[in-house]
């Protein structure tokens, strides 16, 4: 299972970031000049303007700001190697051929995998309810 983690990890870490290109506000053009906006310094555009926007969109609290970790980031995340890990023990029965330690060697990492997305899910639905009280309070 080790050795199948971390090529995953790295797969998943280096396809997960996506290029961004500047674009320039009100013109829909990407790059070069753009006449009427920023300032002129030797017929090229010195105004960017790029618009970075908070990725978590919370309204300043603790709670929400954890809400939105965990809705965000930690279950896109956990869904996809849980996705992973349910393909990956379908392809260690499938390569099993009837082999006894194999397969249980797969219905191993089957349960593992089932009991990590339940953790995964319980997690989620366990801060949903304390978001949901802290918030009526």
């Amino acid at each position: 299972m080790k050795k199948f983690l971390i090529p995953v990890i790295s797969l998943f870490i280096l396809t997960s970031f996506s290029v961004v290109l500047a674009q320039n506000p009100g013109t829909g053009t990407q790059g070069g000049a753009n006449p009427g906006s920023g300032t002129q310094s030797g017929g090229k555009d010195t105004n960017i303007g790029i618009h970075l926007e908070n990725p978590f969109k919370t309204g300043g609290s603790i709670s929400e700001l954890l809400k939105s970790i965990i809705n965000n980031i930690i279950l896109p995340i956990g869904g996809v190697l849980a996705v992973l890990g349910f393909i990956f023990a379908g392809f260690k029965y499938v390569t099993a051929q009837g082999d006894p330690t194999k397969v249980s060697n797969a219905s191993r990492a089957l349960l593992y995998t089932a009991i990590g997305t339940a953790i995964l899910l319980g997690a989620w639905a366990i801060s949903e309810v304390i978001y949901n009280t802290v918030k009526s309070l």
